[in-house]
């Protein structure tokens, strides 16, 4: 599970940082490296970082309130 947790995390902060270059110089990078959205490049990338998000939410459950999760050991 390690493995996909960490890729899963990797391809989010891809993401994030891909949504950034948007925000700030208008570039895709996603676009410019496998083509319009409308191609199955674009899409298959989009929907990895879309599914590594949902993967990611279980993240919420490792930190207890009120402490961190690390608290313990």
């Amino acid at each position: 599970m390690k493995i996909i947790d960490r890729t899963a995390l990797t391809l989010l902060i891809i993401g994030g940082i891909h949504l950034l270059l948007i925000g700030l110089f208008g570039f895709n990078a996603v676009e410019t490296l496998f083509g319009n959205a409308e191609e199955w490049g674009t899409r298959i990338v989009y929907i990895l970082i879309g599914l590594s998000a949902l993967w990611c939410f279980k993240y919420y459950s490792f930190t207890p309130r009120g402490g961190s999760r690390l608290k313990d050991r």
